[in-house]
């Protein structure tokens, strides 16, 4: 079927004339009626029936009317926003974080960055720490979150966001289970999942091992997902930052305390002075608001 043939029928249905149909399309007045004449035997059904200069809708041609109707204007819609999509520089922002945070600050700040630009698009990844470094310094991302390991550099704006609560995932059907929190030096007791690719493994291991205190025995997943999978089956656990809850029913999750208090990581948000991307400011302080929400007390002034 013909969309052009379509949008005769609708014509002619709109003026109730052929004549006039066929003025307004720029064709002849028995062309428009072979059109017609040539969508009816498609559909194998009679839209009208002619009675002289006159015609009337059949049941079927009603039907047809009227769903075809909808159906032309939204292809004309669609035809409109893909012009205007090609038409147009598309907001693009891409934001890096890290692969083992749980929080839902990113979310909210995506949502509702979007609500205000429907247009936007907003693309993630997550990796490590170096990972993430390397995806600012060579172009990969424009705003990355990140937990401060490095002195701040004046190549970059360093927007502080928190410092956010440490904690431990362990499986629900393990002995620690049981526990209101777990510190570092019992920690150091248990095999320690980390997300990690296999370039960035060593690299992660040491910084647990040396810098954070963690044990000797190591576990690496590539996602978030498959490093929770590896704690309910009770292989290890799994040192994470962020709010939110364990997984219902087959993880908890316990504080991660030193001599008796929570241990606490500072969380920011990086992006190069030299980025011309105009929504940076705008993302970071949008991400700082929901980063607020979270932690009210723990959040102040860069």
């Amino acid at each position: 079927m013909l969309l052009r043939q379509m949008r005769y029928f609708m014509e002619v249905v709109d003026r109730g004339s052929f004549t006039q149909a066929a003025e307004a399309c720029f064709i002849s007045q028995s062309a428009i009626s072979q059109q017609i004449k040539a969508l009816e035997e498609e559909l194998g059904a009679q839209l009208l029936l002619r009675e002289g200069r006159r015609f009337s809708l059949t049941p079927a041609g009603e039907y047809f009317y009227r769903q075809g109707k909808v159906v032309l204007e939204e292809l004309d819609r669609v035809c409109r926003e893909t012009h205007h999509r090609a038409s147009r520089t598309e907001r693009l922002l891409r934001v890096a974080y890290p692969g083992n945070y749980a929080g839902q600050e990113l979310h909210r700040a995506v949502a509702a960055f979007s609500a205000r630009y429907p247009g936007a698009v907003v693309q993630t990844v997550s990796g490590t720490h170096e990972e993430l470094y390397d995806l600012l310094r060579f172009d990969g991302a424009d705003l990355v979150i990140n937990d401060q390991r490095r002195a701040f550099s004046q190549v970059y704006v360093n927007l502080h966001l928190a410092y956010c609560p440490c904690f431990v995932e362990v499986s629900a059907q393990g002995g620690l289970a049981q526990r209101a929190s777990l510190s570092l030096q019992e920690a150091r007791g248990y095999p320690c999942v980390l997300v990690a690719s296999p370039g960035q493994q060593e690299h992660e291991k040491g910084y647990y091992r040396d810098t954070l205190g963690f044990g000797s025995r190591y576990l690496f997943a590539p996602t978030l997902e498959a490093a929770r999978l590896l704690v309910s089956g009770n292989w290890g656990i799994f040192p994470l930052e962020g709010g939110g809850d364990g997984e219902e029913g087959t993880i908890r999750r316990l504080p991660l305390t030193r001599d008796g208090e929570q241990i606490r990581r500072r969380y920011c948000a990086f992006w190069r002075k030299d980025n011309g991307n105009q929504d940076l400011p705008l993302f970071g302080e949008i991400l700082r608001e929901q980063f607020l929400l979270s932690f009210p007390e723990e959040t102040v002034q860069s």
